[in-house]
């Protein structure tokens, strides 16, 4: 079974780096940039394992890590952060984190670190966990697979999945196309010949495939001015 990882970390490179490398290692890797948004995907996700910057804009890790640790006391935690005081490091193993690194980061250390903590806390969580609802659909994130809920598969594209898994980890917000087109072009050889309209025609697709009315879409809305935006759950009438 692959690990589910989540990266917390409000600088954009260091957050794609870290994301890329944690990916080529093996791993499923989701991310954001918000301490918030954190709580929630540990919530949807039911990761193994997150890596959380200390200095994030809308809640500090510190305040996200005693939450996780009383929310999901399984759940490893690694800090990641410029600081470097032993009081800093001391408040954080407090607050609940397992282990702390310090920037500029040394991938090789932060991979032991993640396999160690992995192995202390016996590997990801239940296979069964690996998968959500999304209406009349169950998704398999693990396998790549979504079924209606008649059981009959639904095929999408690499391309198609890719999309979907970026407004997945941004569910129930507005994901901007610039966002959602670095989801699609990860892996991809020919990167660079795809652009936001391609991001669109697969938008269009998606809601073929999944919405009852692609008309009057209520699983994958337009947020105009923003991008789009997957509903919750709740949001959906069944």
């Amino acid at each position: 079974m692959i690990d589910r990882l989540v990266v917390v970390e409000d600088a954009p490179e260091i957050r794609e780096m870290m994301v890329l490398y944690l990916q080529n290692a093996g791993f499923e890797v989701y991310s954001t940039d918000s301490g918030r948004q954190c709580l929630l995907m540990v919530e949807r996700l039911k990761p193994a394992l997150v890596l959380l910057d200390i200095g994030l804009p809308d809640l500090d890790g510190l305040t996200v890590t005693a939450q996780l640790r009383r929310n999901q006391p399984n759940l490893g935690v690694i800090l990641v952060t410029v600081r470097d005081e032993d009081y800093d490091r001391v408040v954080g193993l407090e607050a609940g984190a397992d282990c702390y690194l310090t920037k500029p980061l040394n991938l090789g250390i932060l991979l032991a670190q993640v396999r160690s903590l992995l192995r202390r806390c016996g590997g990801g969580d239940r296979e069964s966990d690996y998968s959500l609802s999304l209406g009349r659909f169950r998704i398999d994130l693990l396998r790549r697979h979504i079924v209606n809920q008649d059981g009959v598969d639904v095929s999408l594209t690499p391309g198609e999945f890719a999309v979907l898994i970026g407004l997945i980890e941004r569910r129930g917000h507005a994901v901007n196309r610039h966002e959602l087109l670095t989801f699609l072009r990860r892996g991809q050889e020919d990167a660079e010949d795809i652009d936001v309209r391609t991001v669109d025609a697969l938008i269009v697709r998606l809601r073929r495939k999944l919405e009852v009315s692609p008309n009057r879409p209520q699983l994958i809305m337009t947020v105009y001015g923003k991008g789009y935006r997957l509903a919750n759950e709740a949001e959906i009438s069944q």
